[in-house]
């Protein structure tokens, strides 16, 4: 059976985590108590608090925020990160583009597919 690295990585942890979750426990926050059941309560009690306050806005693209968010959060240079991305072959990073996104769904698929279990960080 092929599982990902952090699948791999989380079933090592599992007698540890059924050690600590066999009975509830309890967060405490400052102004309250919660019992958590579990690593997915716990997870979600945490994620509701780091929440607290915050508005989040998506956009498809940086021509639809205002003049003030994209200064906030792409063009002030004390607020952004530069990556610079170097191409060595030219051809086949043209050929991944082109796979991931154009309009062809199948190669993008296979594609997927064949690398689902490769990913350990998805998101940034």
């Amino acid at each position: 059976m092929l599982r990902s690295g952090e699948a791999r990585r989380t079933g090592m942890l599992t007698q540890s985590l059924q050690d600590t979750y066999s009975g509830p426990c309890t967060l405490v926050r400052k102004d309250r108590v919660q019992v958590v059941n579990g690593p997915l309560t716990l997870l979600s009690a945490i994620l509701e608090e780091g929440e607290k306050g915050l508005s989040l806005q998506r956009y498809k693209g940086l021509g639809e925020m205002n003049p003030d968010q994209l200064w906030e959060t792409t063009l002030d240079p004390d607020a952004r990160t530069l990556l610079q991305v170097r191409v060595d072959d030219v051809a086949e990073a043209d050929d991944l583009f082109t796979k991931l996104m154009g309009d062809v769904v199948e190669p993008r698929r296979e594609f997927i597919q064949n690398n689902a279990l490769n990913v350990s960080n998805l998101d940034f």
